[in-house]
Order: structure tokens, then C-alpha cells, then sequence
């Protein structure tokens, strides 16, 4: 005799109420995870948080094969601590490299020569580098900022999912299996674009950690696929791998001498400079401490150098794309006339008065020898930029030099790139990032976080003079109390000269003793 249709009923709804509160638990315990527990569960199945810290380089290498073409080659993947990366894929005769030696980054694609990256693939491999090395033992040391998304199937694992800000426009998927906590895939994002994936399969123990024995990568539209043949933890590797290849066929300037003719020079620049005008719009955006916009205003201004030494003078003619009105327009014009004059009363001070003009040279100078102090100058090369052959090199902080002014212990924490036009003695472009908290009056008044960072970069104008045309700064900073970010953008353009009365000349002669 068959159940009567109430019980069919109950029976029928346990059936389907028993699977869902399964369903429903288990989707908890997963949802329930923090970005923290997940990141502890992964240095515990990888070997530990006190180990994992203790790895100081790392060596994968294997073979490869492009599963397109069928093409076999090798990979390699080296880091070194704290911020050295060097990745190349071989191809037999092509060379893909991407690498970052502590200071800047360099690449070089197949069928194509070694050059230093620039903007936000510079930015990438410097965020990439610091990322691979720390292990996730102290995201927060690292400047990581971890999100849980979801769970995901991953090849047919389950994966927590989170998303791992490593810079600015720089992000980093990272997908933790559910069972085993070991990472299975990361993507690696720039901006709204996957850059490259790779898939991990086939974990096995290597001297006290659990290393991927296979490898799947997806970049630039190739698929490869790895297997790992050697991986060596806390093996000797040498600084000199990270560097951009030196060639021998030209010889190249004495770095500090190269700069010191720069700043000589700049007398010669800021001469000419004074003939010109231009347009300047300013993008400035402002982040509270969580990272929100907090306020953005974009100021367009005609842009004047004053005196002889090419002071800036800012004529505000628009905000947010609207000219001033009548009244903003009369109090702006008020406003910048009384700058001009003041500018240009002290310029003429400066150029009546033989002894302040040479206060104030010796204290250009003494901004260059701060420079040259407080930095070490490495990896010097030629290249190309925009068509003209330049010099470039690498800064750092000198360990042996005690600062001895505030200026000196600030500039000490900078590290970068510079490029300068040999031939013009004028540098073209620089980018510089804090590789260490800056602090004023012991950090009481002020202070600039660890991966504030700038670029600057200058175009030839009239094949006779190099002038600002590109500026950025990112910063976060701390001002008495007040702790925020900033982001600003300057963009020169439209150059206009209003006076032909000197060709800019060389102050120094361009075959300076070569660095053998």
C-alpha cells in the first residue's frame, strides 16, 4: 500500500531540504573564509611562515614546449630577495626576458633587443618582484591589499579566489585549492587586462617546501607548457644577473661627471627657456587613507619661466574643462600678474646682486652633490628612446655615505632610472620611487610612504631645447595628522616661443673621459 500524499509530500521535501542545508553549510564554510586564514592554510601547507621568510632566492628552471607551433625550448624563473626578478623564456635563437634588479626593469622580446621598461610595465615588474619574494609571509610589509571574491572551479578543483592589489593598476588573482590550500592559478592583471596566467599541477617536495612539477603559462597570446627539471632554495645567485646587458662596442661617460655636466648646462637651458610658453593641464586626484576617492580637479594654465634661472609662473585659465568666468577670471589675472612681478623682481635681484647669483648657484650645485652623495649610479647603457640614442643608468641608496641634511636622508631612500641626451647634456626622463618610509622632524610633521613614486619626462623642442612634457607623481603621505594619498598628472604641450634672441649652447664639451 503506497504512503498517503501527505507523507509523499514530506518525504519528498526532507529529500530536497537535507541536499540544500548541505549545500548551504558547505557554501558557508567557504564564504566564511577571510583573505587571512586563507593566506596562513597556504604558508602552512607550503612549509611554514618562519621557513618560507627564510628563502632568500629561488630557482625554477625546465623545459618548454609552445603548444601552438610545437616549438621546444627551456624557462627559467629566479628571484632574489628582496625585490630581484629575472624570468626567460628560450626559444631557440629568440630570448623573451622580463626582469627587475632592484631598481629598474628591463625586457626584451623575441626577435628583439634588451630595453628598460618604462610607465606602468616598469611599475608591473617592480610590484611582481616584490610580490614573488615575500611568499605572502607578511602582505602588509609588502604593500598587499588581499580580497576575498568567491570560490571557483579551477580544472576541476575548487579554489578560493582572491584578488591581491600589488600597486597601483596591478593586481594579482591568486586561486588557493580548497583541499590542499596550495596555489593552482594566478593571473596576473594590469589595469582591466590579463597580462599572463599560469596554472600549477602536481606539487612535490623540494628541500622542505612543495614545489609545482608542471606548469602551464598563458601570455602574449602563446600557450606553454613547463615541466620543472630543477628547483634550488638559497642557492647562489649573482646580482649581475638582474642587469640590463652591458655591451662593449661604446664606451660610456663617467655617470657622476655626466651629471655634474648636466647641471652646468641647466644655466645654458634655463637661458633659452625663458623664450618659451606653454599649455599645462594638471589632474590631481585625492585618496582618503582606505583608498576612496576623496576628491579630483583637472586645472588647465598657460605656463611662463621668469628670471634666469626659468622660474615657473602659472596662469590659471580653466577648471574641469570650463573657462574661468568674469569674476574668476579678473581675481585670477590680479593673482598671477603680482607672481610675475614678484618673480621677476627677485630675478632681477638675482642678476644685479653677483653675490646672491652665486648663493644661489652654489646652492644648485649643492642639490646635484647631494644627488651624487647620497646615490650609487649602476648598470649604465645606451638605448634608444623615441628615436634618440640616450645613456641610462640606475640609482640607489649609498650605504656607506651618513647623511648629514634632511635633503641627503630623503634623497638617500629613492631608487630608479634616469635618461640622459648625451649629446645635450639634458636629462629626458626619470622615474624614482621610496624605497622606505621618508620622515621629517622625525616623522612628526611629515612623513612619505615606502612606494611613492614619480616620473618626469622632458621632449626636444624645436631640435634646440629639452622641456617638460610629462609629469606624474603617486604619494602617500602623512602631514601632521593628516594621512591621505595623492595622484597627480601634469601634461605640457603647445610650446610657443615669443622671443628668438639665443640658440641654446652647449656648456660643456661632450667628450668627457669614457668609462672603460
Amino acid at each position: 500500500m503506497s504512503d498517503p500524499p501527505d507523507k509523499q509530500i514530506r518525504v519528498a521535501i526532507a529529500r530536497l531540504f537535507v541536499p540544500l542545508v548541505l549545500l548551504l553549510a558547505g557554501s558557508s564554510i567557504c564564504f566564511a573564509q577571510s583573505p587571512q586564514k586563507i593566506v596562513d592554510d597556504y604558508l602552512r601547507a607550503e612549509g611554514g611562515a618562519r621557513a618560507l621568510g627564510k628563502i632568500q632566492s629561488l630557482t625554477i628552471a625546465g623545459s618548454l614546449r609552445d603548444t601552438s607551433s610545437d616549438a621546444t625550448g627551456s624557462y627559467s624563473l629566479i628571484t632574489k630577495a628582496p625585490n630581484k626578478l629575472y624570468s626567460e623564456i628560450v626559444i631557440e635563437p629568440q630570448h623573451s626576458i622580463a626582469a627587475y634588479n632592484g631598481k629598474s626593469a628591463w625586457g626584451q622580446d623575441f626577435n628583439g633587443a634588451p630595453h628598460t621598461l618604462t610607465g606602468s610595465d616598469a611599475v608591473k615588474w617592480e610590484a611582481v618582484s616584490r610580490y614573488l619574494n615575500g611568499h605572502l609571509v607578511d602582505p602588509k610589509k609588502d604593500k598587499l591589499d588581499e580580497k576575498f571574491v568567491d570560490v571557483e572551479n579551477v580544472d576541476g578543483r575548487q579554489a578560493y579566489r582572491l584578488e591581491i592589489s600589488l600597486a597601483p593598476g596591478v593586481m594579482r588573482e591568486v586561486f588557493f585549492d580548497v583541499q590542499t590550500h596550495l596555489i593552482v592559478r594566478e593571473t596576473l592583471m594590469q589595469g582591466a587586462d590579463a597580462a599572463e596566467e599560469i596554472d600549477y599541477f602536481d606539487y612535490k617536495p623540494t628541500s622542505g617546501f612543495l614545489e609545482p612539477s608542471r606548469i602551464e603559462l598563458h601570455e602574449g597570446g602563446q600557450d606553454y607548457e613547463i615541466t620543472v627539471t630543477r628547483v634550488e632554495i638559497n642557492g647562489p645567485v649573482q646580482d649581475s644577473l638582474f642587469d640590463f646587458p652591458a655591451a662593449d662596442d661604446h664606451p660610456l661617460p663617467d655617470i657622476a661627471q655626466l651629471l655634474r655636466d648636466v647641471n652646468k648646462n641647466q644655466k645654458a637651458v634655463d637661458e633659452i627657456v625663458r623664450q618659451y610658453t606653454c599649455h599645462l593641464t594638471e589632474t590631481d586626484e585625492r585618496q582618503n587613507s582606505d583608498g576612496r576617492l576623496s576628491a579630483r580637479s583637472v586645472k588647465e594654465y598657460d605656463l611662463f619661466y621668469v628670471g634666469e634661472n626659468g622660474e615657473p609662473a602659472r596662469h590659471l585659465i580653466a577648471k574641469g574643462g570650463k573657462p574661468l568666468d568674469g569674476e574668476e577670471e579678473k581675481k585670477e589675472d590680479e593673482r598671477f600678474s603680482k607672481e610675475f612681478d614678484e618673480k621677476k623682481k627677485k630675478a632681477a635681484e638675482l642678476e644685479n646682486d653677483p653675490k646672491k647669483q652665486a648663493k644661489q648657484d652654489e646652492e644648485d650645485q649643492a642639490q646635484i652633490s647631494d644627488f651624487l652623495r647620497a646615490e650609487n649610479f649602476t648598470n649604465p647603457r645606451r638605448e634608444l628612446f623615441r628615436g634618440q640614442e640616450v645613456i641610462v643608468f640606475d640609482f640607489g641608496p649609498n650605504p656607506n655615505y651618513k647623511p648629514k641634511k634632511l635633503v641627503e636622508s630623503i634623497v638617500q631612500k629613492l631608487v630608479g632610472v634616469i635618461w640622459v641626451d648625451e649629446q645635450a647634456r639634458n636629462i629626458v626622463r626619470l622615474e624614482a620611487r621610496f624605497s622606505d618610509n621618508a620622515k621629517i622632524g622625525g616623522g612628526i610633521l611629515a612623513s612619505i610612504s615606502k612606494g611613492s613614486n614619480l616620473v618626469f619626462e622632458q621632449d626636444l623642442v624645436n631640435n634646440e631645447v629639452w622641456l617638460p612634457s610629462y609629469a606624474e607623481v603617486h604619494a602617500s603621505a602623512r602631514i601632521v595628522f593628516v594621512k591621505g594619498r595623492q595622484d597627480e598628472i601634469d601634461r605640457f604641450s603647445d610650446y610657443k616661443k615669443f622671443s628668438s634672441e639665443s640658440k641654446l649652447e652647449i656648456a660643456t664639451p661632450v667628450d668627457s673621459e669614457p668609462k672603460q
